[in-house]
C-alpha cells in the first residue's frame, strides 16, 4: 500500500480551527460512537487554535490548574481546558507528560473500536478522530520546534497501536486502525509538504517528522499484511466448496464422485458452502472498509488479494483433480466466476478480476471441443495464458462424458 500514500490529502484539515467544538453535533455523535474516550482531550486540544476564549462567568466557576492553563469544571462534569496564550500551549506540549499519557490511553489503549451501526451514518471525523487529534498534537509540536517531543509522541503512538492490532482477531479493529494510521500519515505528509523552510532551525524537527513517517509506513504495512494474511486464511476455506464445487446453475449437475466414493458405496456429500457465501464474505469485507473510511486504493488492493487467492487455489485444485475436469463442472465454475465478476463490476473494482484470467481460461478449456487437430489451434488461441504442459495435464485427466467425442491420440501427443 505504500505506493498510494501520497495520492490524497487527509480527510481532516490540519489546523486547529477546523476541529469541531465541544457542543457540535460531531462531538456528540463521537460520544455515541466511541464512548467518552477522547472527549476531554478533544476539548483541550480544540483550544490550541485560539486564545482568550474565557466566558465572562468562567471566573465564578470552580477551576484548577493544568500546567499554566486553566481547567474549568462544567456542570455536566465534563472538563473544558482553556489555554490563555501561546506560551501556555508550548509549556503543555513541551513539558507536561500528562498530555502524551492521555493521548496514548484515551485515543488508543482504552478506546473501544466503534462498530458498524445501521441506524446512523458517520462522517470521517467521527471515526478518524484518533488520527486527527494525534496529528494536531504533532503539528503543534512541529510549529514550536519540539523535536524530542515529536519523536516521543509518534514512537509511543506507533508502539501502542502495534500492540493493539497484533492479534488480528477482528476485522473491525484491523480496518479501524488501518484507516487511522493511513489518515495520520496523510496528515503528517501534508503538513511537511506545505512546510517550506530553508532554515536549519527546524532540521531536528524535520528529521523527527520524517522518521515518524517511515515508522508509520512500516506500521501501516504490518497492519495491512497481517490483516490480509488472517483474511486469506479464513477465506481460503470457502474457495473450493464455494467456487469449484458449488452447483448453482440448474440442469448442469456434475456426476463426479471419485473412485474412493464409488468403492465405499457413498456418493459425494453436498457442501453447505455456496457461491453466496463467497459473495457474503466480499460484502462483509467491503462494507467494513467503507464504514471505517479505508482509502479507496487500499480497498481495491485488498479485493485484488482475495481474487488472487481464488485464482491460484481454484486453478491448482482443478488441474490436479480428475473429478473437477468435466464439461458440466466447467459450466458450473464459469457461472460462479461470472457471479464474482458481476459483484466486482457493481463495486467498481472490475480491474481486479485480472487475477482470475488464468482460471477463466482453464475453465474455458474444459468447455472447448477436444477431438480434432483444429481444436488444438483453438485451445492455444483461446487459452494463451496456459502453457502446453498445463493444457496437456488437464487433457490427461479430463473426464469425457457420453455425449462428447473422445479425445484422440494426436491431441494428447501435442
Amino acid at each position: 500500500p505504500q505506493q498510494q500514500l501520497q495520492q490524497r490529502r487527509p480527510h481532516s484539515v490540519d489546523r486547529a480551527r477546523d476541529l469541531p467544538s465541544p457542543s457540535s453535533s460531531t462531538a456528540s455523535k463521537r460520544a455515541t460512537v466511541g464512548g467518552d474516550e477522547g472527549r476531554t482531550l478533544a476539548k483541550m486540544l480544540g483550544s490550541l487554535g485560539g486564545f482568550g476564549n474565557n466566558s465572562a462567568n468562567s471566573a465564578a466557576q470552580p477551576h484548577s490548574s493544568f500546567g499554566n492553563s486553566t481547567i474549568v469544571e462544567e456542570e455536566d462534569d465534563n472538563t473544558r481546558y482553556i489555554l490563555h496564550s501561546e506560551d501556555d500551549v508550548r509549556e503543555m506540549l513541551e513539558h507536561d507528560d500528562r498530555l502524551i499519557t492521555e493521548v496514548l490511553n484515551e485515543l488508543i489503549g482504552d478506546l473501544q473500536v466503534p462498530l458498524p451501526n445501521l441506524d446512523a451514518e458517520y462522517s470521517p471525523p467521527d471515526l478518524l478522530f484518533p488520527a486527527h487529534l494525534i496529528g494536531l498534537c504533532v503539528i503543534k509540536m512541529f510549529q514550536y520546534n519540539l523535536a524530542r517531543r515529536i519523536d516521543r509522541l509518534l514512537m509511543s503512538t506507533i508502539a501502542r497501536i502495534q500492540k493493539k492490532t497484533a492479534a488480528f482477531d477482528s476485522d473491525y479493529t484491523s480496518a479501524f486502525w488501518l484507516s487511522n494510521v493511513f489518515e495520520l500519515l496523510s496528515i503528517i505528509k501534508t503538513s511537511m509538504t506545505e512546510h517550506q523552510s530553508a532554515s536549519k532551525e527546524y532540521e531536528q524537527s524535520e528529521r523527527a517528522m520524517n522518521d515518524g513517517m517511515q515508522y508509520l509506513e512500516s506500521l501501516l504495512s504490518d497492519i495491512y499484511f497481517g490483516w490480509i494474511k488472517d483474511m486469506q486464511k479464513r477465506f481460503a476455506k470457502l474457495i473450493i466448496p464455494g467456487v469449484v464445487e458449488s452447483e448453482a446453475l440448474p440442469g448442469f449437475t456434475a456426476s463426479d464422485s471419485g473412485f474412493f466414493n464409488r468403492l465405499m458405496g457413498t456418493g459425494p456429500r453436498e457442501s453447505t458452502v455456496k457461491i453466496e457465501n463467497v459473495l457474503s464474505f466480499f460484502n462483509h469485507t467491503w462494507r467494513t472498509m467503507e464504514f471505517y473510511y479505508v482509502d479507496q486504493a487500499i480497498m481495491r488492493q485488498i479485493m485484488s488479494e482475495l481474487l488472487c487467492i481464488i485464482g491460484v487455489t481454484a486453478f491448482n485444485n482443478i488441474i490436479m483433480r480428475r473429478n473437477f475436469c468435466s464439461w458440466k463442472r466447467g459450466m458450473q465454475i464459469q457461472y460462479n466466476l461470472t457471479r464474482i465478476e458481476e459483484w466486482c463490476k457493481a463495486h467498481s473494482v472490475s480491474d481486479t478480476t485480472r487475477n482470475l484470467d488464468r482460471l477463466l481460461q482453464l475453465v474455458k478449456l474444459l468447455q472447448l471441443q477436444k477431438s480434432t487437430e483444429q481444436d488444438i489451434d483453438i485451445m492455444f488461441d483461446v487459452c494463451d495464458l496456459l502453457n502446453p504442459a498445463q493444457i496437456k495435464k488437464l487433457l490427461s485427466i479430463y473426464a469425457v462424458s457420453d455425449y462428447e467425442n473422445p479425445i484422440i491420440g494426436p491431441v494428447m501427443n501435442e
